[in-house]
């Protein structure tokens, strides 16, 4: 009988090609390197390829829990524009208003015991402007505390109204009336209401 011997397992650099230590200690410095090399790389591009995922997820949560309908909110947006748009084109008269517009001015000077002497309707359309200006020239009589609360009122009755131009003249006596002439600018729509 033969004593029996058990082998003694081989050491993991024992198993290595049969190299020198020094070899077998570089050989394993590169496998090292080929393994801690990648994942440092994969390890440092994580963050910012996390992040966009991150978004992505949100953005498709958001989407799909229907919080933003993008159609109806810009549905919306327009039918608010649309309804702004149709407000401030309803404090511009339309061209063909201008008798309204006489009537109106003529009564605002009655309302302050304003004789009118005379009358004139012109209409321009300045360049880039968004409709005709329709110019109404006046001629008074009365006094002229009377004409200023005249052109005071004019910012509230005629909102799209300017004034052009505005002369008087004081009566030489008491017992006559001064006079004026002033002309109005009221920037019109272009379309009819």
């Amino acid at each position: 009988m033969q004593p029996v011997t058990t082998e003694k397992k081989k050491g993991f650099l024992d198993r290595l090609p049969k190299l020198g230590r020094v070899s077998q200690l570089v050989l394993l410095i590169g496998i090292f390197l080929l393994i801690f090399i990648p994942l440092f790389v994969i390890n440092q591009k994580q963050p910012a390829t996390q992040s966009a995922y991150e978004s992505t997820l949100t953005n498709l949560q958001r989407i799909i829990s229907g919080d933003q309908a993008p159609k109806a909110k810009y549905e919306a947006d327009l039918a608010q524009a649309t309804a702004d748009a149709a407000a401030q084109r309803a404090s511009f008269p339309a061209p063909d208003q201008a008798p309204e517009i006489l009537d109106k001015l003529l009564e605002m000077a009655e309302d302050n015991d304003i004789y009118v002497t005379n009358t004139s309707i012109t209409s321009t359309t300045p360049k880039g402007s968004i409709g005709p200006v329709l110019t109404f020239t006046l001629g008074f009589k009365g006094q002229i505390p009377k004409f200023e609360n005249f052109m005071l009122a004019l910012d509230t009755n005629l909102p799209s109204s300017q004034i052009k131009q505005f002369t008087f003249t004081t009566a030489p006596t008491e017992q006559e009336y001064d006079t004026a002439s002033i002309a109005v600018d009221v920037l019109c729509y272009g379309g009819t209401k």
